[in-house]
């Protein structure tokens, strides 16, 4: 098993606080301190963001809302994982019920529950960046020393074929067999052995998360880091104030004596909340213009379980190492879909299977032998997504309608699939539609056209999503986005937003490696400014 890098011991958790409080003779549990940056969440942003500055000597601080996790607490216990490293349980709904989204929520952020595939978006996409948006040099070839740099420290490689388990070889068999084109996906780790507990964290450390990466690279280049404080709000001004409140761990009793409030001080804010809290968090504050929660990208996606005669056991492996991107470009517009594999444990599986009592219970009898296959559709084929974040009432609050032509993509990219998991062998397929009140018998004669009938309205089709990015994009201009090409907030100097929310269109590609990598390249360039943005100091 890895080892737990030995900095990760200097994370100020609920644990350490009595002893914070006598040391520094704290009152009231209010802890006041003074950075040069304060950066706000520990995910693909904001721990890589930290830890490049920490080296180019910035005095940084780092709140995370959730706990600190590793092995020591990972368990394969669904409902507690889900409660303590997940945002909303593991359940952010929509406000009309029309999407759900998994989002992390825990030092690491989303990198310590994620599915580890590696990816960056194809040069149409960046190509899009740059002639609507102003985004320069930002494609593969460009961004190459960036992402090689982010690969070499996550531990980016291709899958083995001996870990390419039963669940993504039914994209690998059905699609050879249709003349599809599936490729070997890349993943982060060093040393997986196929436990296929990505989603509930490693429990051997193998795979590269920020919290075994970035963070602890940011401590031992003296940034302080501190877990279970949720930023309330941010204060402008030439030296900006950060107030955070506690937030305890739901299945862990705090201490007795805890520090209810952090109010650090600093001339630098970064916001790597994600695309969720982040614009939330703005919104409050009373910072931004309207772009901030606008636009919100998720890759609206759907799943259609295969039923197999043999035993498939999706959760066992590593959860992808195949994809299928022929859908990708529809039509040469940049805008499609993709298929992958989902490793769906008994919870998440029933969640998502549209039945109900007694036939959702038999259903699940058949979960051994079953593969759960999913659609991501990279929205904004309409132009600017229908989904938002809005902060109203007191309350964090999603909006998500599909648009047209998304909607259409999902549709043929659920008939794509079905093809490829009867290719693969399948005997019955369960669809995303409620109004298919039972599996659906298939075999090698069957067609799939009505698929591309079905309704997209709320209700007639489950959407969820891994993939919430874009909700506070950077543009060359005001009237384009939230923040400029810098990532600072337009209209609030030193106030930065880095991390997934920053994308001005979807993505296309899961978001880890590219939020890495761009934010990489942005903090560089902020730290070869430290002497103009902090005045000389």
């Amino acid at each position: 098993m890895g080892a737990i890098p030995e900095a990760n011991y200097k994370i100020i958790t609920p644990e350490k606080h009595e002893s914070l409080i006598k040391e520094n003779g704290i009152k009231d549990g209010v802890w006041k301190l003074q950075a040069e940056a304060v950066i706000i969440g520990s995910g693909a942003g904001g721990a890589v963001v930290a830890a490049t500055l920490a080296k180019a000597g910035w005095k940084v601080v780092l709140i995370e809302e959730g706990g600190y996790f590793n092995p020591a607490k990972f368990t394969g216990d669904e409902f507690l994982s889900q409660a303590r490293l997940y945002r909303d349980a593991g359940f952010i709904i929509a406000e009309e019920q029309t999407l759900s989204i998994l989002q992390g929520r825990t030092i690491g952020g989303s990198t310590t529950i994620n599915w580890q595939t590696s990816l960056y978006p194809p040069d149409y996409v960046t190509n899009e960046w740059d002639s609507r948006f102003g985004w320069k040099d930002y494609g593969r070839q460009e961004m190459d020393a960036y992402i090689s740099e982010v690969h070499e420290r996550i531990g980016v490689h291709e899958v083995p074929p001996n870990l390419i388990n039963a669940n993504n070889n039914t994209l690998m068999k059905g699609g050879k067999a249709l003349g599809l084109h599936p490729e070997v996906l890349k993943n982060n780790n060093r040393g997986c052995i196929g436990l296929g507990r990505c989603g509930l964290g490693c429990p051997i450390n193998a795979k590269q998360s920020a919290f075994l990466t970035w963070i602890p690279d940011a401590i031992e280049a003296g940034a302080t880091v501190i877990s279970n404080m949720r930023a309330q709000y941010i204060q402008d001004g030439d030296i900006k104030t950060v107030v955070a409140e506690f937030t305890p761990d739901p299945y862990e009793k705090a201490p007795n004596n805890i520090l209810e409030k952090v109010v650090i001080e600093a001339p630098v804010v970064i916001v790597s909340a994600g695309a969720i809290e982040g614009p939330a968090l703005l919104q409050r504050s009373g910072l931004g213009n309207d772009w901030v929660g606008r636009n919100l990208k998720v890759h609206p996606t759907s799943t259609n379980f295969a039923i197999f005669e043999e035993t498939i056991n999706m959760f066992s492996g590593p959860p992808q190492s195949a994809v299928i991107k022929d859908g990708h470009n529809q039509d040469n517009t940049g805008y499609g879909y993709w298929l992958e594999v989902a490793p769906f444990r008994p919870t998440l599986a029933s969640s998502l299977i549209p039945f109900y009592g007694q036939r959702q219970f038999d259903t699940m009898k058949k979960y051994p032998n079953m593969s759960a296959g999913i659609v991501l559709v990279r929205d904004g084929a309409d132009g600017e997504a229908n989904a938002s974040v809005k902060w109203s009432l007191g309350r964090r609050k999603v909006y998500f309608e599909i648009t047209p032509t998304d909607g259409k993509n999902l549709l043929k990219g659920l008939k794509a699939l079905a093809e490829v998991q009867v290719a693969a062998g399948a005997k019955a397929i369960i669809f995303p539609f409620p109004d298919v009140e039972d599996p659906v018998p298939v075999d090698k004669n069957s067609k799939f056209d009505w698929i591309l009938d079905k309704s997209i309205e709320p209700g007639k089709i489950a959407i969820g999503s891994a993939h919430p990015h874009g909700s506070i994009q950077a543009a060359k201009s005001p009237d384009l986005g939230a923040v400029d090409l810098d990532f600072q907030l337009f209209g609030h100097k030193n106030i930065f937003v880095m991390d997934a929310s920053v994308y001005p269109t979807g993505l296309s590609v899961n978001p880890q490696i590219t939020t890495m990598s761009v934010n990489l390249r942005a903090a560089r360039a902020l730290a070869q400014r430290k002497a103009e943005v902090l005045g000389n100091k």
